[in-house]
């Protein structure tokens, strides 16, 4: 009828354009379909539903890459997890009026396969076959005429659509005879059964070749297990993990957790962080917000800070004001934030009327080198950049006269030196203002290599940094004078 008609929906991100690698995300958890043996890369929620569907009230996976992206992130890595008694992926087989010819084959199991419909009909051309693919009674993709069923497999192959469901191989039979929509075989993710090894064990799918960023499973908060895992790998793979408790915490419930990680997990937890409490996110109802875990929020901050700054700025404070996320679970004040603080857990409170994170501890007992998370993560950002930039160099002839020496100094220093100059390094300096050091050093000399080593091929180096401070502290003295005093 006439008149005006205004629907509303939600922004899908991701909400800046810059992207620093360090920035990125690793989140693993339950999703309604997509593969399970290989991790995903994402640049949107639209992106992450193509491939692993929307969403489902079995899991949290969805809403958080939601929150990251709706916060600032811009991409992530998504590894799906199914339970130990998933079935085989559902898949339809058709022949050629003989013997089979072409398999269609979902990609990871789930009953979602049962909404893969595929058709077979002659083309327009003479000779021609041409296959239609439906996804929940919506045609995604048709080949168009086809002469061979290796040009039909080709064309599911190269399509960015049929490839995020189905695959296509070939069998014995000759040219794929006509079909109406047929059904993919049902089939079972089983995802009742997944448990926090079954997520612990998806976190291998984030390869070190992705490179740094902030890892998370949003799924089974309580489990010991899986938060161990989450900081082995984060260790192993030069990243940070999130980590956060059960929905319902309170600020001591929060703390005793904070305690028990500290003495279960004693190694390795420089590069852990603590988040609490849930946060609310809005939902595609008008009036309706979502609990869910921070990590998405957290993550997304993060990316923000990255991108905007670099890895020395703290995803914490103004820059952490939420654009998407409406509200926390529980409200914190300034005695229970304090004494979150004190035992390394990261408030995310309301301040001024905005949903912020106010910490930027990690969990390690090192307070002297660790205290902040920041500092692990500048870390990280120079093992992960030297070795790359590194991997130029390696089998570089070793001559007489060492030039190799001089290349890889110069490399790690141009590493160094933007950490240096965005204040990321701490230069140190006299009282009279007389540089002492850059705050970092760089060695690869003589020294370092006797020529028996390098007859063996090794050529070493030595990196030393000064990490700068976060200062999560002010402190102002305000001094009231009487009339007749002088004003201090």
């Amino acid at each position: 009828m006439p008149g005006i008609s205004i629907s509303t929906s939600v922004r899908t991100g991701p909400t800046t354009d810059t992207v620093r690698e360090s920035s990125q995300a690793f989140f693993v958890g339950k999703a309604e379909r997509g593969p399970i043996d290989t991790a995903v890369k994402v640049y949107s929620l639209e992106d992450f539903q193509n491939n692993f569907g929307g969403y489902v009230s079995y899991g949290y996976l969805h809403p958080v890459v939601e929150s990251f992206f709706e916060e600032g992130g811009t991409q992530c890595y998504i590894a799906r997890v199914v339970g130990p008694g998933a079935d085989a992926p559902g898949f339809v087989t058709f022949d050629d009026g003989a013997a089979d010819a072409i398999t269609f084959t979902a990609v990871g199991p789930g009953d979602w396969c049962e909404d893969v419909e595929i058709k077979i009909e002659a083309g327009t051309a003479a000779s021609t076959k041409k296959v239609t693919l439906k996804y929940k009674d919506v045609v995604v993709f048709s080949t168009g005429n086809c002469l061979t069923n290796a040009q039909i497999i080709g064309k599911f192959a190269n399509s960015v659509v049929a490839s995020r469901l189905v695959t296509a191989t070939a069998e014995a039979g000759g040219f794929v005879a006509n079909s109406a929509y047929t059904p993919l075989a049902t089939s079972d993710d089983d995802v009742a059964s997944v448990t926090a090894t079954h997520l612990a064990t998806g976190l291998d799918l984030f390869n070190d070749a992705y490179g740094t960023g902030m890892v998370s499973c949003p799924e089974l908060a309580d489990e010991d297990t899986l938060r161990e895992a989450l900081v082995v790998h984060a260790n192993t793979y030069n990243r940070l993990a999130i980590l956060h408790g059960e929905a319902g915490l309170d600020s001591e419930d929060a703390i005793d957790l904070a305690q028990s990680i500290q003495a279960d997990i004693v190694d390795n937890l420089e590069h852990a962080a603590l988040y609490h409490p849930w946060v609310y996110a809005p939902t595609s109802v008008s009036g309706v917000n979502r609990l869910i875990p921070p990590d998405g929020y957290v993550c997304g901050i993060r990316a923000r800070a990255h991108n905007q700054v670099g890895p020395q700025r703290p995803y914490a404070g103004l820059i952490s004001n939420a654009k998407f996320i409406t509200g926390v679970e529980s409200e914190i004040d300034t005695i229970n934030g304090d004494l979150l603080d004190a035992e390394s857990v990261n408030a995310i409170r309301v301040i001024a009327n905005n949903v912020r994170i106010y910490g930027a501890r990690s969990l390690s007992s090192d307070t002297s080198n660790f205290r902040y998370i920041t500092a692990q993560d500048i870390v990280n950002h120079v093992v992960v950049e030297s070795y790359r930039t590194l991997e130029d160099v390696v089998f570089t002839v070793i001559d007489g006269r060492n030039n190799v020496f001089v290349t890889i100094a110069a490399r790690l220093v141009a590493v160094l030196e933007p950490l240096r100059a965005s204040g990321a390094l701490f230069e140190a300096f006299t009282d009279d203002g007389q540089r002492i050091d850059y705050g970092y050093t760089v060695k690869c000399d003589k020294g370092l290599n006797p020529i028996t080593q390098l007859a063996e091929g090794l050529v070493s180096a030595k990196v030393g940094l000064r990490v700068s401070s976060v200062g999560d502290r002010i402190e102002v003295n305000i001094v009231k004078s009487n009339l007749t005093g002088s004003v201090v």
